[in-house]
């Protein structure tokens, strides 16, 4: 009997949690990063191993619809808070020393 990955992954996910292990989603996308954000993602690291900053986030199921939405344009938000969540972000990965 074939199991659907969707279902396999589902699995994976519950008994890493189960132990105690965080999945985490990084990206190296700004904007992304944003936007992400600002929909409640938590970000648990920000770091910048050579020239690119990766903000990496506690992955959690509604990550994957997000980027989806946000991808094929139908991602909603407030402009400026998102324009504010961007400014933040940036200023917070350039003071970094």
């Amino acid at each position: 009997m074939e199991v659907h990955p969707h279902i396999e992954q589902k699995v994976k996910e519950a008994a890493l949690e189960q132990k105690g292990i965080m999945l985490l989603f990084e990206t190296k996308d700004l904007a992304l990063a944003a936007y992400l954000r600002m929909m409640g993602l938590e970000i648990k690291k920000i770091f910048k191993p050579r020239d690119k900053v990766v903000f990496s986030f506690i992955d959690t199921p509604k990550r994957k619809e997000l980027i989806d939405d946000y991808f094929a344009g139908k991602a909603r938000v407030d402009p400026l808070v998102y324009k504010d969540t961007l400014r933040n972000l940036k200023t917070y990965t350039y003071n970094r020393k």
